[in-house]
Parts: structure tokens; sequence; C-alpha cells
């Protein structure tokens, strides 16, 4: 890590390709399926690349938005070896990404992203997704969740993803998720699903 990286996580890189993204391989699928042919996507919080190395077939153009520098440096060298050059990586602030046209993509996503961070960041990195996207696929922690073992289960992992990454997680689940996040914007929820594990939920949604 290099010491400029203030925004890293220790989990960052190699770390979360090699352990986190095979235990998100369900989700990349999902999501891929809701992605229609030659769309143009950006992944807001696109940490390695993952999803988006994961759907580089059968869509236009990518972009990856990324707060974590050595996130970027590992999704960049992916692409690269993959020789996709119609995947973009760019390390920025989501909560401010006015150097992109407004409705300049199909699909704004992130996965797994909005928890982690402050609460007063998560809607103004919504709002930017909102301005961006003509639909949105969003992805994270169901809640309330449903079972003692699922909110003990849950808590252990993010309590183990750092005290800072905790604190977010903390406060999304005290303040209702990603449900009570959409009251405070124009969105509309076309359909959503829930994983097998029953912890994770994906929201698919547009302004109405």
């Amino acid at each position: 890590m290099h010491p400029e990286d203030k925004n890293n996580h220790l989990y960052d890189g190699w770390f979360y390709h090699q352990f986190i993204d095979p235990a998100l391989a369900g989700i990349r699928r999902r999501v891929a399926k809701l992605v229609p042919a030659d769309a143009s996507v950006v992944d807001v919080g696109c940490g390695t690349g993952d999803q988006l190395l994961h759907i580089s077939g059968q869509i236009s153009t990518g972009l990856g938005i990324e707060l974590s520098e050595t996130m970027v440096r590992a999704a960049r060298s992916r692409a690269s070896g993959l020789n996709l050059d119609h995947i973009e990586f760019q390390h920025q602030d989501a909560r401010d990404l006015s150097a992109l046209p407004d409705l300049s993509f199909d699909i704004a996503m992130c996965s797994m992203m909005i928890h982690e961070m402050p609460s007063s960041s998560r809607l103004p990195v919504l709002k930017e997704m909102i301005r961006l996207g003509q639909q949105l696929i969003l992805v994270d922690w169901i809640c309330p969740q449903s079972s003692t073992w699922k909110r003990w289960s849950t808590h252990t992992i993010e309590f183990f993803a750092g005290w800072q990454h905790y604190a977010g997680y903390r406060s999304f689940m005290s303040e209702g998720g990603i449900p009570k996040l959409l009251e405070q914007t124009d969105l509309e929820v076309i359909e959503t699903q829930i994983t097998s594990k029953g912890t994770i939920q994906l929201w698919i949604c547009q302004l109405s």
C-alpha cells in the first residue's frame, strides 16, 4: 500500500480479489442477467473491477469509479491483462462526478458499497448515480436481516473488515438500509431479488 492511499483498506487489491470477489460470484451472475446487450455501464465503488470484467463481453462500454487507489490499480491491471480497451477505471470520489454528463450511461450500478460509506455520503452518491444512469442496479445487505444467525454473521463479516467499515455498516443498518435511502429519492423500484442465503438484496430502479 502506498502511503498516499489514505482511502484504502488493508484488504484492498490482491486480498479482495482472492477472497471477497469469489464470494460475490453469484451476485455477479445475477447482475449480468439484468444488463442489456451493448449497454453502457458505470459501476460506482467498483473495487477490483470484478463486476465490469464479468459483463465485459456483453456491454459496449464500462467505467468503474473507485475511491481506493489500490483497487483502481488492481482493476486496471486485470483489464489490461484481458486486453479490454472498452473498460476504464478512474480514481474519483463518487459524491461529485460532475465531469460526467447527465444520463451518459444506460446503467449505473453499485455492489456492496453503500453500506460501508459514512451516512452523510450515501445520498450524494446515490444522487450522482441517478443523474448518470437511465436505470440503477443496487446490491447491498438486506435491512433488517431476517434472523439472529444472519444478523450475527453479517455483523461478524463487517467487523473484521475494519472499524471504519464496520461503523458505516452499523449506521447503514440503524438507518434502514437501501429502502430508507430510496425513500429520499424519486426512484421507483421496478424489481427486487434476494440471494439464496437471504442476506443480500438487489434492487432495479428508475426515476418514476
